[in-house]
């Protein structure tokens, strides 16, 4: 699986490469993953990260609009958003509740390593 970042590009196969990558943060403990499989663009997972919170979107093919990942339990702020970053100084805003642990993205990444198929390790809003 190839896992790209803000500046970076690493060809991981084994889950605690997976983590090592994943781990990696800019600035204020943010970063921008995407995920895909060999030199193909997709299916593709695009992961958030802002300290331990996350965003997943899975996208199975272009112009497909895919799936968000949604929060398990709502948060205080159910009908708010939180801002993340796509690259440093350009923000998105995301509602809160797409927001998961980062520890759930992380599962999502390892199982997408074994499988181009949807995650099934946590829930998903179809777009």
């Amino acid at each position: 699986m190839r896992i790209y970042d803000y500046d970076f590009v690493w060809d991981v196969t084994e889950p605690a490469d997976i983590s090592a990558a994943l781990s990696k943060r800019h600035g204020e403990a943010i970063n921008s993953f995407w995920l895909s499989h060999g030199a193909g663009q997709y299916p593709a997972v695009n992961i958030l990260v802002k300290r331990e919170l996350s965003s997943v979107h899975y996208i199975p093919k272009e112009r497909h609009a895919g799936s968000v990942s949604v929060a398990k339990v709502p948060g205080p702020r159910a009908n708010e958003t939180t801002i993340f970053f796509i690259r440093p100084g350009e923000k998105i805003w995301v509602a809160n509740d797409q927001i998961i642990p980062f520890s759930d993205a992380l599962k999502v990444a390892q199982e997408f390593a074994t499988s181009a198929a949807l995650p099934k390790c946590i829930q998903w809003f179809d777009l």
